[in-house]
């Protein structure tokens, strides 16, 4: 979505995707670009690609050794019963891991369903994010993920390039 040339692995499967670290060059508009770095996942059970405990110390092992971090974006799905207390848990693990001049926004994504105004999605589990640790004044977008191929069958093309533009510019506010 933001590097469509970067060919990167998604799947809305239940088994993780991403098999290793790498890195890509995101144009934010207006001759400003960054480094994302894809990661493996988290907690993710028995469906991950490596066990919780090794798939952190691998995620902590990178980040030490991609320096220097200027921003970290948190990415973590919002549809109906996928808040989890595992969200909040690597929230404060992904902030601990990088310290207090890293700044982490949030991505909540799978919203193409959601009714009304994706950034509302926000104000209505406002207190539930709080209850898992994740502040209500962190820098946060709500978007859609899916192709704009899909979206358009769907007859939300809009949402794709709306996400985008949400996305780009919550990274250009951030980044230090």
């Amino acid at each position: 979505m933001l590097c469509p040339e970067a060919n990167a692995d998604t799947s809305n499967d239940t088994t993780g995707c991403t098999k290793e670290e790498k890195e890509y060059t995101c144009d934010l508009g207006g001759y400003q670009s960054c480094q994302v770095h894809d990661t493996i996942g988290l907690e993710e059970g028995r469906w991950g690609l490596l066990p919780d405990k090794k798939a952190q110390k691998r995620l902590k092992k990178y980040l030490k050794t991609t320096q220097p971090l200027h921003l970290l974006v948190y990415c973590m799905p919002g549809r109906r019963g996928c808040l989890r207390k595992s969200h909040g848990r690597n929230y404060k693990k992904f902030t601990s891991a990088v310290g207090p001049n890293v700044r982490v926004v949030v991505v909540v994504t799978g919203l193409e369903d959601f009714e009304g105004p994706l950034e509302s999605w926000w104000l209505k589990n406002e207190r539930e994010l709080q209850n898992l640790g994740i502040p209500k004044t962190v820098g946060h977008v709500c978007i859609t993920t899916l192709p704009k191929a899909e979206l358009t069958i769907r007859k939300k093309e809009h949402l794709h390039e709306k996400s985008c533009k949400d996305v780009k510019t919550l990274i250009r506010s951030n980044l230090r």
